[in-house]
């Protein structure tokens, strides 16, 4: 996968209506890998997430996904792409079952499609296949961001954009949840990170980025990232 590419900003600036919280970024997202995007609170790091998917205002520049420009795309046409983004919040459909929810993602899907990705996800996430019956309001804050990756793998999409999947969960749960995260990447599929629990998501991804006052303040290995002291100690309170 070295050297390959499936997402690329060329000196972007973002934000919401006027005003601006991306400054001149260019970065790479390399396929077929966990890319960890880090940085203090307010820096810009959901912002640059979400300027991948077209949620926001791009004043300048260039975002490139699968070697198609993507720019003026809104989002519902890159998930069409192969895009797909979990949201912090409200990404499952707490009233359905978690079956219910995994036939609406493949409401499209021919029968033989549909059980093919459903065997896909058991493999993937066996718990899900004990609480079919279970109404995803109900389900942990753990299980129902499985869930939530579950519904993507549906999808069968070429990436996976992740926006705080552990925000309010116990450490144990957040654990699990980046578990889950790895079984993606394990699984073949690219995801891009947004994380606030940075040690540990910086462990489990394979490039860094550092997002400080919506600039790329670094750009490299996840670990070399989490051993440098001076960016650690400046912004990442580690």
């Amino acid at each position: 996968m070295a050297g390959q590419w499936v997402i690329k900003l060329e000196e972007v600036s973002a934000g919401y209506g006027k005003l601006q919280t991306l400054f001149d970024v260019t970065v790479e997202i390399p396929k077929g890998e966990i890319t960890v995007i880090v940085g203090p609170n307010g820096a810009g790091k959901s912002t640059l997430l979400k300027t991948i998917f077209g949620f926001t205002n791009v004043y300048q520049g260039r975002v490139l996904f699968d070697g198609r420009d993507v720019t003026q795309l809104p989002p519902h046409d890159r998930a069409k792409l192969g895009m797909t983004f979990i949201f912090q919040l409200d990404n499952v459909f707490r009233e359905l079952t978690v079956m219910e929810n995994l036939r609406l993602a493949g409401y499209d899907l021919q029968e033989e499609v549909f059980r093919s990705r459903l065997e896909e996800v058991f493999n993937m996430f066996p718990r899900l296949k004990e609480r079919l019956g279970q109404k995803a309001g109900t389900l942990s804050g753990g299980e129902k961001q499985m869930l939530a990756m579950a519904i993507g793998v549906m999808r069968s999409p070429k990436v996976f954009l992740i926006d705080e999947p552990t925000a309010g969960l116990s450490p144990k749960l957040a654990k699990e949840v980046l578990t889950y995260v790895r079984i993606l990447n394990k699984e073949g599929y690219t995801v891009v990170l947004v994380e606030q629990n940075v040690k540990a998501s910086l462990e489990i991804g394979d490039k860094g980025i550092l997002v400080v006052n919506g600039r790329i303040a670094f750009d490299g290995p996840a670990g070399e990232l989490l051993r440098s002291k001076d960016l650690a100690r400046m912004y990442l309170g580690l």
